[in-house]
C-alpha cells in the first residue's frame, strides 16, 4: 500500500483495517487483527506491506486521525494480494489463545474507535443517540484496556504479538482523553470533560491496568499514569471516615462510606506498584488497606466480603452499619491482595487467608453441573453478574499458579 499523508499539520496517525469482502462482516473480523495503527508525518508519501490471512480479495480502508483524536472520512479501496501464500506457514495460535485473539479481533471491529475519539463505544449497533458520540463511560473504557492489557500479556512471543504491540499508542491515547484535571485534582472521569462525575473504583481498575501494561512493556507513560491514580486514591480516596478505607466517589456527590470495591484494589495495587518499583510505601499501604478489609469488611464466618460500611452516627471516624450484600469481585480482590502479600513477604498468614477465601468464593458462586458427554460432574459459575465474576475468577488464577508452582 502506498499513499500521501495529509498536509494538516495536526495529523498524527493512519489507522489500516481490512475485511475480506466475500464473507459477512462477522466472519471477516475473525481474521482480521484489528486496527493497524502507524505514527505518520504530514505532507510523507509512505508504503506499508499489509500481510492478510488468506488470498482473496479484500477491502482495505484507511483512516487519517489528529493529535486532538479527530477522525477523517475513511478512505477504501478493493485490493488484492500481489502474490498467493504458498512460501509461510498458516498463523497457528495455542487454542485458547486463537479463541481469545479472534473474540478481541471482533470486539475492536464494532466497538472500538466509531466516534471521533478513538476509544471504545457503548454498544453495537449504535443508534445515533447517548452522549459524546456514543462513547462508553469510564467504567467501559477501563473494561476494554483490561482486555487490551490482558491480551498484550498473553500474545508475547507469539505470531499476533506485533499486531497488538502496534495498538499501544491508539489504546493510551483513546484512555488519556478521560484524564481530567477537575477541582484541582487530576484523575479519569466518567467522561472526558471538566463537570462529570468521578468514581474511586473506575480509577482503581485503570491503574491496574497502567502498572500491569508498564510491567509489560517497561514504557514509563504507563507508570507515571499509574502514579496519577495513585495519589488520587491515596490522597483523596482513603480518610479517616469509618477508621480508614477508600471512598467510591468523589464527584459531584462526595461518598461518606467506604466501600470493598475500591479499598480491595487499590490493596492490589499497591502490591503491584511495589513489585514494579520496590518502593517501601506502596506496601505499607497495601497491607493497611488490607487489614482494613479483614478488620472493618470481612464476614468472620466464612471469609467473604460485605459491600460498604457507613460511619458511625455518634463518631463518624469510627465504623457504623454494614451494607451486607456479597458480590464475587468484593472477595476477588482480597483474594489476590493475600497472593501478592504472600508471594511478597513470604508470611504464611497471607496464604492461609487467601486459601479460606477461595474456598468459601467456590461455594457461594459456583454450582454443580453434570456433563452427559463427559460423564463427570464438576462445579461451574452460578449465574450472575459476568464481570463480577470474572474478577473473582482472574484472581482466583493467582491460587492455581501458586499450586502449579
Amino acid at each position: 500500500m502506498k499513499w500521501t499523508n495529509p498536509s494538516n499539520r495536526d495529523v498524527d496517525m493512519v489507522e489500516l483495517s481490512y475485511r475480506d469482502v466475500e464473507t459477512s462482516l462477522s466472519r471477516a473480523t475473525d481474521f482480521s487483527p484489528g486496527h493497524i495503527i502507524i505514527q505518520v508525518e504530514r505532507d510523507v508519501t509512505q508504503e506499508y506491506l499489509l500481510k492478510v490471512p488468506y488470498f482473496a480479495t479484500y477491502e482495505v480502508s484507511a483512516v487519517a486521525i489528529s493529535k486532538a483524536g479527530k477522525r477523517s472520512v475513511p478512505e477504501s479501496r478493493i485490493m488484492m494480494p500481489y502474490h498467493e501464500k504458498v512460501d509461510e506457514p498458516e498463523l497457528k495460535l495455542p487454542e485458547m489463545l486463537d479463541r481469545a485473539h479472534s473474540y478481541m479481533t471482533s470486539v475492536i471491529g464494532y466497538y472500538f474507535g466509531k466516534s471521533s475519539r478513538s476509544c471504545w463505544r457503548g454498544n453495537y449497533p449504535y443508534d445515533g443517540k447517548g452522549y459524546w458520540d456514543g462513547d462508553a463511560l469510564v467504567w467501559g473504557q477501563g473494561g476494554g484496556l483490561s482486555a487490551f492489557v490482558a491480551m498484550r500479556d498473553a500474545t508475547k512471543e507469539s505470531e499476533v504479538e506485533n499486531l497488538y504491540g502496534a495498538m499501544d499508542d491508539m489504546m493510551f491515547k483513546g484512555i488519556q482523553y478521560f484524564c481530567q484535571l477537575d477541582h484541582g485534582i487530576l484523575a479519569y472521569s466518567c467522561y472526558p470533560a471538566a463537570g462529570n462525575e468521578r468514581f474511586y473504583d473506575d480509577n482503581v481498575w485503570i491503574g491496574l491496568d497502567m502498572v500491569d501494561w508498564y510491567m509489560e512493556t517497561k514504557e514509563m507513560r504507563y507508570l507515571t499514569q499509574a502514579k496519577v491514580v495513585w495519589r488520587y486514591l491515596i490522597d483523596h480516596g482513603w480518610d479517616e471516615t469509618c477508621g480508614g478505607g477508600v471512598h467510591w466517589k468523589e464527584l459531584n456527590e462526595h461518598t461518606t462510606s467506604k466501600h470493598s470495591c475500591s479499598t480491595g484494589p487499590t490493596a492490589v495495587m499497591g502490591c503491584k506498584m511495589y513489585q514494579a518499583t520496590q518502593e517501601q510505601e506502596y506496601l505499607d499501604w497495601a497491607i493497611k488497606c488490607y487489614d482494613y478489609m479483614l478488620d472493618v469488611l470481612q464476614d468472620k464466618s466464612d471469609h467473604l466480603f460485605y459491600d460498604n460500611v457507613r460511619p458511625n452516627k455518634d463518631d463518624p471516624n469510627l465504623p457504623g452499619d454494614l451494607e451486607k450484600n456479597k458480590y464475587s469481585y468484593n472477595s476477588g480482590q482480597p483474594l489476590q491482595a493475600a497472593c501478592l502479600l504472600y508471594k511478597i513477604t513470604g508470611e504464611q498468614k497471607y496464604l492461609d487467608e487467601a486459601y479460606a477465601i477461595a474456598e468459601s468464593c467456590h461455594k457461594k458462586w459456583f454450582m454443580p453441573y453434570r456433563s452427559k458427554e463427559l460423564n463427570l460432574t464438576f462445579n461451574i459459575l452460578a449465574p450472575g453478574h459476568a464481570w463480577f465474576n470474572t474478577i473473582m475468577c482472574w484472581k482466583n488464577r493467582s491460587m492455581l499458579l501458586h499450586h502449579l508452582s
